[in-house]
């Protein structure tokens, strides 16, 4: 496949795996943003700001060198607001192939008051094996950023990283692990929040 029939392929995978984080609940409103790296190059496409993830369709992603310049915007939209942190995480992880931000209720209230992730399942354990929390800043700030790099050299393995009051952060090959990922690690914190209410 050459290269612009790949990158046709992934605005359309990037366009079903965002929808598929809305409908399961993992992202509201105009809130999270994901991205997929073009195989053997420097570049990526990624969701744009102000726009609903369930919305999305393959022509509005952007296609972006990881340098942060923009190679193709068809509809002539701004990129996500946390375009710099996505770009880190292809900078400082060659392996990265894909970038999920989003926002699920029960792994972001766990964002507010642990430094880890309950593993409370044995998949969990198998697939995520830490979850641990990077600090807080407003959205799209120089700090935010600078917190997402100082998490990804802290915790070099991290699949997935939890956000303060903000969400999660997971990274893997392709868009589908992402996605996957994602969903476990809200599934986890699901079970994590039940257990908790259960007395022995």
């Amino acid at each position: 496949m050459n290269k612009e029939m790949e990158i046709i392929r992934l605005r359309k995978e990037l366009s079903e795996f965002s929808r598929r984080a809305h409908n399961r609940g993992l992202v509201s409103g105009t809130g999270g943003n994901i991205s997929v790296r073009i195989p053997g190059t420097d570049a990526v496409l990624i969701t744009p700001t102000g726009i609903c993830l369930g919305d999305i369709e393959p022509e509005i992603n952007l296609l972006m060198k990881i340098d942060g310049a923009v190679i193709e915007n068809p509809c002539g939209l701004k990129p996500s607001k946390e375009t710099a942190f996505h770009l880190a995480v292809y900078q400082l992880r060659p392996d990265a192939g894909a970038v999920s931000h989003v926002h699920p209720p029960y792994a972001t209230a766990y964002s507010n008051r642990v430094q880890s992730l309950p593993m409370v399942t044995v998949s969990a354990q198998a697939v995520l094996k830490e979850v641990p929390r990077i600090e807080s800043a407003m959205s799209g700030s120089t700090e935010l950023f600078e917190y997402v790099k100082a998490g990804l050299l802290k915790y070099p393995a991290a699949r997935v990283l939890l956000m303060e009051e903000h969400g999660i952060l997971a990274i893997a090959q392709d868009l589908k692990t992402a996605y996957y990922l994602s969903d476990l690690t809200e599934d986890t914190a699901k079970i994590a929040f039940i257990a908790s209410q259960i007395k022995e």
